[in-house]
């Protein structure tokens, strides 16, 4: 029976990890299970071995149960347990208590056989029922077990037992009665905590395959980054200030090479374009934090620390100028070429926006300078520029030219600026 949990209509995938929360349930129980088959065929063996008069039958019961285990265990492993395969393992639990008791009764008599193990381990195996989550179940192993306990009672050892064991009464209907009714209420107490842990697993089940929803349609809009950063709960009202490397990518006559292609096909080749970048930053712990038209604002060193910033995003930006060069010369982004500035500065990194929607972004002069940079790789006809203080985060990572300083829109100071070395530019491509 699928479950639920009131009117209200489950998340997508519920079933498929609440069933797979029962199997492993089940799969314990017929762990210990086996282990205690195990333990017992142990024992028995060395009671032969020793010379001790026990039944073989006794070895055979043994031996049974802890193959009726290790074949569940198997089919569980295997994907072929089936729900009626529960009942059938808790009739096997009930009955041991049937069995030790008819045991007892043919080695030491009627006596032994109504005061040692087997009356005990009706309630063990009503208990075994408990865990496995399955309220109907719990009921059926108490009423199992009373319908056995009353017949061995009352209809083997009663008619076994002398007539000093009868004067005890405690072969008595109704005493017999109690006792089964205990195992009854037993199995109803463990319908009762079933139920209830049932409801909480439920519970925990729904809100984990919510969170995993929510993280799913998270991860459409925001990084990994982000995403974990707003489920964790700790990001600071008004956000943070931190040295980051800001990445600003430019598309060259974007908008020559959109006049001769329709809409679709724009579309379609930004889709290809903004997907291979986005892998790459990833790849090296960036955060792509806007789209730009045919632009591309990555952040490194936010929303989670990186000591080593500025280098992810030279070893990004190189790759992205050579995953660019590749897509061009395969013809699958015909006259594709990008520019890529970087900047490293302090910023603020938090969310902005209303109540209704808010935005992770990054603010700040570091990111108008980044920006500029960009622009100014059209100027001097360089694919990639970096910023001096980017260029000082890096000594010994890289081979660079000065190009000198160079003003720029906003800024009093002029900006000094660095390339790769024509060797560097060649190892990158």
């Amino acid at each position: 029976m699928p479950a639920t949990t009131g009117s209200k209509p489950l998340p997508s995938g519920f079933d498929a990890l609440y069933g797979e929360t029962l199997l492993k349930l089940e799969s314990r129980v017929a762990t210990v299970a086996t282990v205690a088959g195990i333990v017992a065929t142990c024992l028995v063996l060395a009671a032969v071995v020793s010379g001790s008069p026990i039944p073989r039958v006794i070895l055979a019961a043994t031996l049974g149960f802890l193959g009726w285990y290790l074949c569940i265990s198997l089919l569980l492993r295997t994907g072929h347990f089936r729900p009626w395969m529960r009942y059938a393992s808790s009739l096997v639990d009930v009955s041991m208590g049937t069995f030790v008791a008819l045991l007892d009764l043919h080695v030491n008599g009627p006596a032994f056989a109504m005061s040692a193990g087997g009356p005990a381990l009706y309630a063990v195996g009503v208990a075994t029922a408990t865990p496995r989550l399955q309220p109907r179940l719990c009921l059926f192993a108490g009423l199992a077990a009373s319908v056995q306990l009353i017949v061995v009672i009352q209809f083997i050892l009663r008619p076994a037992a002398s007539p000093e064991l009868l004067a005890t009464g405690a072969y008595d209907f109704y005493v017999t009665l109690a006792k089964a009714i205990f195992l009854v209420t037993m199995g109803a107490l463990g319908m009762v905590a079933s139920r209830s842990m049932r409801a909480m697993l439920l519970r925990l089940t729904e809100s984990a395959v919510e969170r995993e929803r929510v993280r799913g349609l998270l991860g459409m809009h925001v990084s990994e980054q982000v995403m974990e950063h707003l489920l964790s709960g700790r990001m600071p009202e008004g956000g943070e200030r931190r040295a980051v490397t800001i990445c600003f990518t430019d598309i060259r006559d974007f908008t020559r090479l959109s006049e001769s292609q329709s809409p679709e096909e724009t579309l379609r080749l930004l889709n290809l374009y903004f997907g291979r970048m986005c892998e790459i930053v990833a790849s090296h712990g960036g955060l792509v934090n806007k789209f730009l038209g045919d632009g591309m604002l990555i952040v490194f060193g936010a929303p989670t620390y990186q000591p080593d910033d500025a280098r992810r995003a030279l070893d990004a930006a190189r790759e992205m100028l050579a995953e660019a060069d590749l897509m061009r010369e395969r013809g699958e982004f015909p006259g594709l070429r990008i520019g890529v500035g970087l900047h490293r500065g302090e910023a603020v990194v938090g969310n902005v926006g209303g109540a209704q929607r808010q935005e992770y972004t990054v603010i700040g002069d570091t990111v108008n300078t980044a920006a500029r940079v960009q622009d100014l790789t059209k100027v001097l006809g360089r694919s990639l520029l970096l910023s001096r203080e980017c260029r000082e985060a890096l000594d010994g990572d890289a081979a660079f030219e000065p190009l000198g300083a160079h003003a720029v829109k906003g800024r009093l100071q002029q900006l000094e600026l660095f390339g790769l070395s024509e060797h560097d530019s060649r190892q990158a491509a």
